[in-house]
């Protein structure tokens, strides 16, 4: 069972990360603690060396003009301080003899002169003649048996004697080893804290992360009401937790508004497909060829408002989804204003309406003409459909700073109340309206897929006003809004 919890344990994404962390950790702390022993050695032995190069320098001095009884003296003082040098840290029971300072006076075959020195001293001589000595800074001597070796400094004389001082290593590194493994100790239980530490964290910032991912498992159609609770850290995570929410916010209005779509599909759709099933089964029971052919042409006729029902939800589904393929163009709006006010003028007069332009400088912007032109004749066709006679329709065009803005103003009786704050809806239609509910939907869509926006203003004497705002900055290189 153990085993199995550790399996488990290993493959979590805390464990690796802390590991990871750990693993830095203490490679970066060993590094700090190796710099810092390296550094208190290479201490200890320099100011190790510079007493014994300043000791054999003053006795050599003294050695030029003293006696050898008063070198003798002055060899067993010096031995006695040098003894008490506070480098010189005191050996464990078991190094006593090896703890050990000497100063001896040898000529050319190195065979004592004086000597002050302990009962070790025919170990050290033996040492001394071994290694060949000779004049030079100071250096490391190794004794036959002994764990530590001595640190030696020699000087030659005038008469070519060689006077040599030494001091025993074992109780300094004896302090280095102990400094050492006090330095292991510390960096285990540093180590061990770093990977508690570094575990904690990160198990309880992937706690966070797991309650994401729980909501996230839990959430199903009928669950999309449910949301991750608001966090107040201002990290990753709370970014993550607020951008989830948003999508959830976003799926759920989209199937609520798939959902809207389908009944408000399902319902217009019921009349048509009812008259022209009763048409058809007129045209059946008719008695005479040309009733049939009427009933027919009424049935047709049905299946294009269907088809044009089905093209415009599809069209304005599109649209709204960012699914539209954009075939932008240097395009100039007055052109295409001018072009459909012309168009549209004879159907103005001929209902009784006022249609204007007011378009007084070119208006270029990179975009979709075909989308925009539809949108115009969307917001036309409501005009020339809902509009009594008498009334006036202006389309003006006009750069505002970096954007361009459409504007198609009557002097109407304006929107219903009940329907303003949702005029750009899908099928959303006046009680009289007759048609899909779809128009207005496509206009916002064709703002929106352009970067713009698009707006109803009803202003104080009457009327209304349908205001589109797109960018004329070029788009990137996409092509795509």
């Amino acid at each position: 069972m153990f085993s199995r919890v550790r399996a488990r344990v290993r493959r979590t994404a805390a464990w690796r990360l802390s590991a990871l962390a750990t693993a830095v950790f203490a490679v970066g702390t060993a590094a700090v603690f190796a710099v810092a022993y390296l550094t208190l050695a290479a201490g200890i032995r320099q100011r190790g060396d510079r007493w014994l190069d300043g000791e054999t320098g003053s006795l050599a001095e003294l050695a030029a003009t003293a006696s050898r009884a008063e070198l003798a003296k002055e060899f067993a003082s010096e031995a006695r301080e040098l003894a008490l040098h506070q480098l010189s840290a005191e050996a464990e029971p078991e190094n006593e003899d090896e703890n050990v300072v000497f100063f001896a006076l040898l000529d050319r075959k190195a065979t004592p002169l004086l000597v002050s020195a302990p009962s070790s001293w025919p170990k050290i001589l033996a040492a001394l003649k071994a290694s060949h000595l000779r004049p030079g800074a100071p250096r490391s001597l190794s004794v036959p048996d002994w764990e530590y070796p001595l640190r030696i400094a020699s000087r030659t004389l005038p008469d070519g004697s060689l006077l040599v001082a030494g001091e025993s290593l074992a109780g300094d590194q004896e302090l280095l080893d102990e400094t050492v493994q006090n330095l292991a100790w510390a960096w285990g239980a540093v180590t061990l804290c770093g990977f508690a530490v570094s575990w904690f964290s990160i198990r309880r910032l992937l706690a966070r992360v797991d309650a994401v991912t729980e909501v996230a498992a839990a959430i199903g159609p009928e669950q999309l009401g449910r949301r991750l609770p608001a966090q107040t850290h201002g990290d990753e995570i709370a970014r993550l937790v607020a951008t989830f929410n948003v999508m959830l916010d976003r799926i759920e209005t989209s199937l609520a508004q798939v959902r809207a779509i389908g009944d408000a599909v399902a319902h217009d759709l019921r009349s048509p497909i009812t008259a022209i099933r009763g048409a058809l089964e007129m045209a059946l029971t008719a008695p005479d060829l040309d009733q049939a052919r009427e009933r027919a042409a009424s049935a047709i006729e049905g299946l294009d408002r269907l088809s044009a029902l089905l093209d415009a939800t599809l069209d304005a589904s599109e649209a709204e989804a960012g699914a539209v393929r954009l075939r932008r163009e240097p395009l100039d709006l007055r052109v295409l204003a001018e072009d459909l006010v012309e168009l549209y003028l004879p159907a103005a007069q001929e209902r009784g309406l006022a249609l204007a332009l007011r378009a007084p400088a070119p208006v270029e912007v990179c975009a979709d003409q075909a989308l925009l032109r539809r949108a115009l004749t969307n917001l036309l066709d409501n005009a020339l459909a809902h509009l009594p006679a008498e009334c006036e329709v202006s389309v003006s065009v006009r750069n505002v700073g970096s954007t361009a803005v459409i504007a198609v103003a009557d002097s109407g009786p304006g929107f219903p109340p009940e329907i303003r704050d949702r005029a750009f809806e899908r099928f959303v239609r006046g009680h009289r309206s007759s048609g899909t509910g779809l128009g207005l939907a496509l206009v916002r869509a064709a703002a929106i897929v352009h970067g713009g926006t698009v707006r109803l203003e009803q202003p104080p004497g009457g009327g209304s006003v349908i205001v589109i705002e797109i960018p004329t900055a070029l788009p990137s290189p996409q092509g795509r809004a």
